[in-house]
């Protein structure tokens, strides 16, 4: 709540005045998606290892990856709009094999969060909208497998999948470059507790541009 409050303070301080009518922004919905990276914050698996005594592990889990995010966000006040977010990252791949059967898959991460972003006004003539994000939801992680020589009904090593529940907190700047176009630049920091592929922080810092519609309702 601190950030938010900086943020809202800082807009205050340098907004010019603005009107209703002048502030469309400021009163409408929005949904679109988002683009970026993916940086990893927390543990790296070992590039390989024993799974017992007759198996084996490769991995090659990247520290950075892209990611992509769509989004809902539905305006409560002109300050605060509450955002639902659906991610997803791969992470990179995971092959696992034993007595010559092999599996090669990936590690994939879907974030599902439920946000709030509290925007300050208007920087004076500028046209950006600073913004600080805090929120929560359910993170779901899975190791696939895309390919066995094993065989589908019996592959040597089943899939796995790991959820958490946490926090997420951010910010950015927002900048409407239409009546009802919008662009955003952003930054979040998303923990994570999932025990997959030999580790379990899987803490992250996602850079995204996003591109959104916006609307009012009729």
């Amino acid at each position: 709540m601190a950030l938010a409050l900086i943020v809202l303070s800082a807009g205050n301080a340098s907004a010019a005045p603005e009107s209703d009518s002048a502030d469309l922004f400021r009163r409408q919905h929005q949904a679109g998606g988002r683009i970026g990276v993916w940086s990893n914050q927390g543990e790296l698996p070992p590039a390989a290892g024993q799974v017992n005594d007759s198996g084996s592990f490769k991995t090659n889990i990247h520290g950075a990856s892209a990611y992509i995010e769509g989004f809902f966000g539905y305006r409560l006040l002109p300050w605060l709009t509450a955002e639902l977010t659906l991610g997803t990252v791969n992470r990179g791949s995971v092959s696992i094999e034993e007595q010559g059967a092999k599996d090669v898959g990936s590690l994939i991460i879907y974030p599902i969060q439920v946000q709030l972003r509290l925007n300050s006004p208007r920087l004076h003539r500028t046209g950006l909208y600073p913004f600080a994000v805090v929120g929560g939801g359910l993170l779901y992680g899975r190791r696939t497998v895309q390919f066995t020589n094993a065989g589908y009904y019996s592959s040597n090593w089943q899939e796995e999948s790991a959820t958490d529940f946490n926090y997420v907190v951010g910010g950015g700047v927002d900048w409407p470059v239409a009546e009802q176009i919008g662009l955003e630049f952003s930054v979040k920091y998303m923990p994570m507790n999932l025990s997959l592929v030999t580790i379990e922080k899987q803490d992250a810092l996602a850079f995204t541009v996003g591109v959104k519609y916006l609307y009012q309702r009729k």
